[in-house]
């Protein structure tokens, strides 16, 4: 078996799994947003918020956890880590959702704590998320070429890491402390492979 065919099979068997938790996101959202209420938009929000961040760290540090820690679990991770970015992806699409949602059903809250820079940065952010998620493909990679490909997606998970810690305090801890491990992996990780070269 070739190496393209070895990928695909991989993808094949990845995508049930990634159609099935992005099935369960939709309804576990639309569940919080139920009753109606502003308070229920809110709840929804922060909680879309807090598990796209969790699966942004697993995304962010896969390729460094198999190289700090190889084993089956860090690779079965990394092998999959293009699937965990489409699924925060489409996390962080429904949460965007509801943030117009909340803005246009509940505006004078919603707008006033809203500024120019809160704007220009959650936006590229999203620019970013979602440019990835188009362009997490083996002919994406082929088009853009290998190596303007990977500085485009790390400059991107970094702007999407700032920006997710600007939102997380320390308060809520059980994302805080993956976002920043993730972060340390990815910086321990980059000193290895130079001090191998």
């Amino acid at each position: 078996m070739n190496r393209n065919s070895s990928e695909l099979k991989r993808a094949q068997q990845s995508w049930p799994l990634l159609l099935l938790l992005g099935g369960g996101l939709a309804i576990l959202y639309c569940a919080l947003v139920m009753p109606g209420s502003e308070e229920a938009l809110r709840r929804m929000i922060r909680i879309s918020g807090r598990i796209s961040a969790l699966v942004f760290s697993l995304a962010f540090a896969a390729s460094s956890l198999l190289r700090l820690f190889p084993s089956q679990a860090t690779l079965w991770l990394r092998s999959n880590r293009r699937q965990a970015g489409l699924l925060f992806a489409w996390s962080q699409l429904l949460h965007l959702l509801g943030l117009l949602a909340l803005g246009q059903w509940y505006p004078d809250p919603f707008f006033i704590h809203l500024s120019a820079v809160t704007l220009a940065g959650g936006g590229l952010a999203y620019f970013f998320t979602f440019a990835m998620a188009a362009t997490s493909n083996d002919r994406a990679v082929r088009w853009l070429g290998h190596r303007r490909w990977q500085r485009f997606h790390q400059i991107g998970s970094w702007w999407i890491w700032l920006i997710l810690v600007q939102t997380i305090t320390v308060a809520v801890w059980f994302v805080w402390v993956p976002l920043f491990s993730a972060a340390f992996l990815r910086i321990q990780s980059a000193s290895r492979a130079r001090h191998n070269r």
